[in-house]
């Protein structure tokens, strides 16, 4: 029986050793610290060419290189375990006590951390999110998105298609604006011309 390729590709990440492979959203059903991972990346391990945890994020698996090796070296190495190991998904052991909305919560940090999240704060708005479960969110929106016109567009386009894309899945968001302060008005009282 042969193995599905899964196609895999690298990112930097800020550490020089740690390198993000970008796999098919939800490829592995689970993220965090998998309990367990197949032959390909354990016998990687036993060699020291990787070191340190492997991290499943909805979309991407990060390795770290072992002491005297490198990524450009070993990297192709590591790509051919890495795909041979997605090719086996049955055999990876999520963290112990994981979730869907487990999964679904990293979907939303790792959208609210990237392009969406940057421009809703470019705009001065503000999304928190109150709760997840069984597969929805509820959002609070506050600074300059609590009033907002565009709120719901920005929820709905931006926000709710973005977490889709990471976390198929998705039942829904549900978006409530946060209660503002009452503003007090102004008023600035101008002489009369007589």
């Amino acid at each position: 029986m042969s193995e599905s390729l899964v196609p895999v590709h690298p990112e930097a990440t800020d550490d020089p050793a740690v390198l993000r492979w970008v796999v098919p959203v939800g490829t592995l059903g689970f993220v965090g610290e998998p309990s367990g991972v197949p032959a390909p990346l354990q016998d990687l391990y036993a060699a020291g060419v990787l070191t340190g945890s492997v991290v499943v994020e909805p979309a991407a698996v990060l390795l770290q290189i072992g002491d005297g090796h490198s990524w450009r070296t070993d990297g192709p190495l590591v790509r051919r375990a890495l795909q041979a190991a997605l090719a086996r998904p049955g055999e990876w052991q999520p963290p112990t006590g994981a979730t869907d909305d487990d999964l679904l919560r990293a979907a939303v940090d790792e959208v609210l951390a990237g392009e969406v999240g940057d421009f809703v704060r470019g705009h001065g708005g503000v999304i928190d999110v109150l709760t997840i479960d069984d597969g929805e969110v509820t959002v609070e929106l506050g600074g300059a998105c609590a009033g907002c016109p565009a709120s719901g567009l920005t929820v709905q386009q931006r926000f709710e298609a973005a977490v889709r894309r990471h976390y198929p899945r998705l039942r829904g968001v549900v978006a409530r604006e946060a209660q503002a302060p009452r503003r007090s008005r102004l008023i600035q009282l101008l002489p009369t011309r007589h």
